[in-house]
């Protein structure tokens, strides 16, 4: 077929490609080049032409995975104990059908800008400031320390569940 060039044999990123697929045909109808590749990984994948030489397409997915995994670890965090507090924190603040919105998101409590959309942040931040992973239940939570004050780095702290019962806010039944 004249026009495309013969990619056989060439290296893209971890790609090296086989031979030429049968063509790919987009939504609007138009068709692309395709290639069979082998991954360095060992994996076979099809790859459109002007996404090899574009950059667009390095490997078979594999680069991405690697990339996520040393980023984020293998499930980006989200079956670690310090996320389910960074989504509670958010659902208190922000879902008014959460059971304790009234007392955080429904008193004007907000989650600062760096944490809400970015757990690596907060991560971060919990680590370096005494979050402990291997702490039993109620020995290490998440506390404001001006109760009325918003969820972020300069108003939180983790400590135990004594101290921060010492530090609620007193409801006129306590009092």
């Amino acid at each position: 077929m004249p026009g495309f060039k013969n990619l056989a044999g060439k290296k893209f990123g971890r790609l090296t490609v086989i031979e030429r697929a049968e063509d790919i045909r987009q939504a609007s109808g138009r068709k692309r080049v395709a290639w069979i590749c082998r991954c360095d990984c060992g994996e076979i994948h099809v790859a459109q032409a002007d996404s090899l030489k574009s950059g667009g397409t390095k490997s078979c997915g594999c680069l991405k995975a690697e990339n996520n995994r040393a980023k984020w670890g293998k499930h980006n965090g989200s079956k670690d104990r310090l996320y389910g507090v960074w989504t509670d924190i958010k659902k208190r603040c922000y879902n008014p059908k959460y059971k304790q919105y009234k007392d955080y998101g429904g008193r004007g409590i907000q989650v600062c800008d760096e944490w809400l959309r970015d757990y690596s942040a907060f991560r971060d931040f919990a680590l370096k400031h005494g979050y402990d992973p291997d702490a039993k239940f109620g020995e290490c939570t998440i506390d404001r320390i001006d109760v009325n004050g918003n969820y972020c780095p300069e108003n939180c702290r983790f400590i135990d569940m004594k101290a921060q019962r010492n530090n609620q806010r007193r409801s006129v039944k306590n009092e």
